[in-house]
């Protein structure tokens, strides 16, 4: 008997006041629709981030005020959807681990982070909230439509060891979406096909004939990134998305960071 993987229940949407983030807010309206699920968008104050840990209480309470506007703003320009704001304090990627362990949510939308009070981060406030999330996670930097027909969802790994959960993972996602899938191994060395080929076999019998099913297989190297390799297939596909199964082993630490903060289009990590 197959498991029955539940994803994209409850969509958590952190934010900040970064005009940034406004691909990343827009993408999660757009998924809590197609989606029909609920959408919580959590401002997360920190003054200790800010240099401000020992301010006084008005300036913690300006914290809140300016948390309360900007969840304002989200919630009274969208009318398509009820948006549930949530104010915390402390620091972010703790506080979004908490409330999805909680069940508050089991999706995050992340787009690129900066503190009100100092500089904008390009990435690694990011990374440092994958590296403390068990949920799916999509990282947006640039709004593109969400994947459907006509447009594959890029799978992108270089493990070759797939359990009934990817698998699973990746049958659910396409089907959540309507869209075909293609398959992209990068690997150091270009290994036996077999893996692929069988890969492949099962997803075209669990998808049917409603689902196009394509793999491909390359090799990063110094000269060609895999990053480069990537979004070379993402221009050629017309993919709106990069799938990571984050699964069994299935990603390196060095192809998450790559494909997180390097593609042209959204990604989104399933484990």
């Amino acid at each position: 008997r197959r498991l029955h993987i539940i994803m994209f229940g409850k969509i958590l949407l952190p934010i900040d006041p970064s005009k940034r983030l406004k691909p990343a807010r827009d993408y999660a309206i757009a998924l809590s629709e197609r989606l029909d699920v609920p959408l919580i968008a959590v401002f997360v104050g920190n003054p200790k981030k800010a240099g401000v840990g020992t301010a006084s209480l008005d300036t913690r309470e300006g914290f809140a005020a300016l948390g309360k506007r900007q969840l304002k703003q989200i919630v009274e320009a969208n009318d398509s959807i009820d948006i549930k704001p949530i104010i915390k304090n402390g620091k972010r990627h703790k506080i979004l681990a908490d409330m999805i362990g909680q069940d508050i949510a089991d999706t995050l939308v992340l787009g690129p982070f900066r503190s009100y009070f100092s500089r904008w981060f390009t990435g690694s406030e990011v990374e440092r909230i994958l590296e403390y999330e068990t949920s799916n996670t999509f990282v947006v930097r640039e709004f593109h439509p969400l994947p459907g027909p006509g447009s594959p969802a890029l799978v992108v790994f270089d493990g070759h060891e797939f359990s009934d959960n990817s698998i699973i993972s990746i049958e659910n996602f396409a089907k959540k979406f309507g869209c075909d899938i293609e398959l992209l191994y990068l690997g150091k060395e270009v290994l036996d096909t077999k893996f692929i080929d069988s890969l492949v076999a099962t997803l075209r019998e669990r998808l049917g004939e409603k689902h196009h099913i394509t793999s491909t297989i390359q090799s990063h190297s110094f000269f060609k990134s895999r990053k480069s390799i990537t979004n070379s297939v993402i221009d050629s596909e017309g993919a709106r998305i990069v799938v990571l199964p984050d699964i069994s082993h299935l990603v390196s630490e060095f192809l998450l960071h790559e494909v997180v903060l390097g593609t042209s289009v959204p990604v989104c990590l399933l484990r």
